[in-house]
């Protein structure tokens, strides 16, 4: 999947021209070979590269062209290939070179191919706007030269760390004729196949359904309600497990999405949850997004909140309320929880929002209480999911008693995440709602 900016700026009824660049290893000739599955679907393409040996997978590819010595042969060659292009199709024929430096050197066979590559570029770029044809050429020259301005468009691809761990970028650096959205789109070569991320949205379906419980993948362990999760993590959250997910600037409330599949599969599943929502976030809200996909009496019967409120007014009976006082409000928050396992048994799921704890109470109080309920958790069969946001004086407190640490980013509206312990990739996180009722999709960033 290539940004839509991209398909946009290849459109038009004339012939575009596109410059792709980037440094070695940056996922060029995979990006190219996207553009082609989706840009030419009939074939209409002429895709020429002096450094592919025709008996590789690109092979595979009709259009793949070669051999040839000098500019005017080459011309020649493909004035011939777009022509009978034309004559076939009724579809706009593009041209692709992979690359334009490699290119120069195949037709000039000389020391002197960059001297030739400037006269390529400019007899390309005639030739394909007299023949109304895209041009898409690909270089690994990264800084700007004067093919930069004789394109209608460049893109760069990029390969960068963050936070320990690699990160891809397509840069829309130039489009004409297109208003663009954004300017960078984050991308993954997984299985070899190009694929850049639109900004992450959550999109509630209008014919909702209730999903099948997943069942604990093995019996230590309780399912995410994700596949790819439960995957990532051997099987899904360890009983007696002690979770944080460390919230960073600009990723708001979209990390939800991720724990709402676990939310409504442990519901399912006859288990009792327990939540201290995030600031931000009221009970009722959760009631919202979660009772939909399992059932108001289902909601009503295994879930409980807990929210500061004036306790004079009426109550929902799935609201506990707090007062504001730390000790009392825990007292209340373990009472509950011991009647509820003493009913349904374990495991329980407890939902915390450190943020609203810290602001509620303050850090220095908060930190203690944490941490005997990060022991007591890690002795039964429980399971706690906490959530911190980035700059949290309890965060780091908080992070050694973890038994996983995940961090989730903003990453040019996508979503992020990936583990802290235990160490993994990145993933961008994508909401699929196509059977009804949410699923987590997590892709690595390859």
């Amino acid at each position: 999947m290539i940004p839509d900016e991209i398909k946009q700026f290849f459109s038009s009824q004339f012939g575009k021209s596109l410059l792709v660049k980037g440094d070695p290893g940056t996922g060029k000739t995979t990006f190219i070979f996207e553009a082609l599955r989706e840009l030419c679907p009939k074939g209409n393409c002429v895709y020429v590269s002096p450094r592919i040996d025709k008996s590789s997978s690109y092979g595979n590819f009709p259009w793949i062209e070669g051999d040839f010595s000098n500019n005017e042969d080459f011309l020649r060659m493909l004035a011939s290939r777009v022509k009978e292009i034309w004559e076939s199709s009724e579809s706009k024929p593009t041209i692709i070179i992979d690359s334009i430096d490699s290119l120069s050197i195949a037709t000039t066979r000389s020391a002197k191919w960059g001297e030739n590559k400037f006269e390529l570029e400019r007899l390309l770029s005639d030739f394909s706007r007299k023949v109304n044809t895209d041009l898409i050429m690909i270089t690994e020259q990264a800084d700007v030269t004067s093919l930069d301005y004789l394109v209608d468009g460049v893109v760069s691809l990029e390969r960068s760390e963050l936070s320990g761990s690699y990160i891809r970028k397509i840069r829309l650096l130039k489009l004409r004729g297109v208003e663009l959205s954004q300017s960078r789109y984050p991308f993954t070569l997984e299985k070899g196949v190009f694929r850049s991320f639109e900004p992450f949205t959550v999109s509630y379906p209008k014919n909702i359904s209730i999903p099948e419980a997943i069942s604990d993948p093995i019996p230590s362990k309780i399912s995410t309600g994700s596949p790819d999760f439960d995957a990532i993590l051997g099987g899904g959250y360890q009983k007696g497990s002690f979770n944080l997910f460390e919230i960073t600037s600009g990723v708001g409330d979209s990390f939800y999405s991720l724990l709402l599949p676990t939310f409504i599969n442990h519901l399912k599943m006859g288990r009792f949850l327990l939540s201290m929502p995030t600031e931000g976030t009221s009970v009722e809200t959760e009631k919202r997004m979660i009772s939909p996909f399992i059932g108001e009496q289902n909601f009503l019967s295994y879930f409980t909140g807990f929210e500061i409120r004036d306790q004079q007014g009426r109550m929902p009976s799935y609201i506990e309320p707090f007062s504001g006082n730390i000790y009392k409000d825990m007292e209340i928050f373990h009472k509950v929880k011991h009647d509820m396992m003493r009913q349904y048994g374990s495991p329980l799921l407890d939902y915390i929002g450190l943020d609203s704890m810290e602001y509620n109470y303050g850090w220095e109080n908060v930190g203690s209480i944490i941490g005997q309920m990060a022991s007591i958790t890690k002795t039964t069969e429980n399971v706690v999911l906490a959530v911190a946001k980035h700059g949290q004086k309890i965060t780091e407190s908080v992070s050694h008693m973890a038994t996983t640490h995940w961090k989730f980013e903003n990453v040019d509206k996508s979503l992020v995440m990936y583990g802290i312990v235990p160490k993994t990739e990145m993933f961008v996180v994508q909401m699929d709602f196509s059977a009804g009722y949410p699923q987590v999709k997590l892709v690595p960033v390859k």
